[in-house]
């Protein structure tokens, strides 16, 4: 007989206390082998869910830009002060874009501005008769001058 298997016999009690220490190492190394598995699948998870988060920032992107060129070709108001005879008075112009008419918030007359002259024509038609006002442009104004403007004039 060896000298361990003496010692087993001999010492029953530090023998179970070895064997169960043993088991609960068994058990422990099975946990960490199915947290490290559980883990990889995570990982693997979150891997095929990343193309997934970049084409929705792709999308984000691209819509981003499709509004960015549209707002290029939409029309920006500005505001007009225009004065006749010592009279002043400041309107919000909408420039034409897409064959659609130029035209004045205020007024249902159509609007022709000369920038080289700094002339702004109101025009009406009544009885199949044309009558043009002319006025000159004083100041115009940018995009959130008409803003500011429209906020303040509005109820």
């Amino acid at each position: 007989m060896s000298n361990s298997q003496k010692q087993r016999l001999l010492d029953k009690q530090t023998y179970q206390k070895q064997l169960v220490q043993k088991k609960q190492q068994a058990a422990i190394e099975r946990q960490q082998a199915l947290i490290q598995q559980k883990l990889a699948q995570i990982q693997n998870a979150e891997q095929a869910s990343h193309p997934q988060m970049k084409k929705k920032r792709n999308t984000k992107w691209y819509l981003m830009a499709l509004l960015l060129i549209v707002a290029m070709f939409l029309p920006y108001p500005q505001v007009i002060v225009y004065e006749k005879l010592g009279v002043v008075a400041e309107s919000i112009y909408i420039p034409s874009r897409f064959g659609s008419k130029d035209f004045m918030l205020d007024t249902n007359a159509d609007v022709q501005i000369d920038n080289a002259s700094r002339w702004l024509y109101l025009c009406t038609t009544l009885q199949n008769e044309r009558q043009c006002n002319r006025f000159d442009i004083v100041e115009q104004r940018g995009f959130f001058s008409a803003i500011s403007l429209y906020l303040e004039t509005s109820p």
